[in-house]
């Protein structure tokens, strides 16, 4: 009985050994920036989806990388990370001349919820009016609590017409009384824009047969 013991714990040990070691953050980096093989590189970046401090490291790695999988893969890490520095990771490829990968960051921007509406909040002040227009999509889908402020503020202040056009479909989605006036304030920004008249007269009709006002 001793021996059978004996040999089970052999048995045990020999398993636990054979078990490889976790790998580092460092290794898996290592892999995800040269690794030999896209399986590799987007192995590397599903594993450190479970270590946040990588964010920063990880958005370099997406501006570095070609393969569409692998960028899906460490974009994919950057939502499962989903802190505010993940946010600020991605969201610096809303200014990307690489379409699928600016698309992406918008996209993931809209899954990330809280954590992304600090820096969302950040990018209405930026100096492209494109990137402003992503942000205002970025805050459509976010229906935070703060989203109507962010939407007013732009409606108020932002000099783009098309920035604004974006913030008044945007805001029929949380269509509350005061944004009516907040609308026909747009409009009166822009007094010889025909198409800003019947966008604002549309969002106002869509507002109030909502019930909202």
């Amino acid at each position: 009985m001793a021996l059978l013991k004996s040999r089970d714990s052999a048995f045990s040990s020999s398993a636990v050994a054979s078990v490889p070691a976790p790998l580092s953050a460092g290794d898996l980096l290592a892999s995800l920036h040269a690794g030999a093989t896209e399986a590799e590189r987007r192995d590397a970046a599903a594993d450190l989806a479970a270590l946040p401090d990588t964010a920063c490291a990880l958005g370099a790695a997406l501006g570095e990388e070609a393969s569409p999988r692998v960028r899906e893969a460490i974009v994919l890490a950057l939502v499962g990370i989903g802190t505010p520095e993940a946010a600020a990771a991605i969201g610096g490829f809303l200014a990307s001349e690489d379409v699928p990968l600016r698309n992406a960051a918008v996209e993931a921007l809209q899954q990330m919820g809280a954590s992304a509406g600090a820096y969302v909040e950040k990018l209405l002040a930026a100096p492209d009016s494109d990137t402003r227009i992503f942000a205002v999509n970025v805050i459509e889908a976010l229906r935070q609590q703060a989203a109507s402020g962010w939407l007013r503020r732009v409606l108020a202040r932002d000099p783009d017409l098309n920035v604004g056009l974006a913030a008044v479909e945007a805001i029929v989605q949380f269509g509350e009384p005061a944004d009516v006036a907040v609308l026909r304030g747009f409009a009166a920004r822009f007094p010889n824009e025909p198409f800003v008249t019947f966008a604002v007269n549309m969002a106002c009709r869509r507002i109030t047969a909502g019930g909202i006002t």
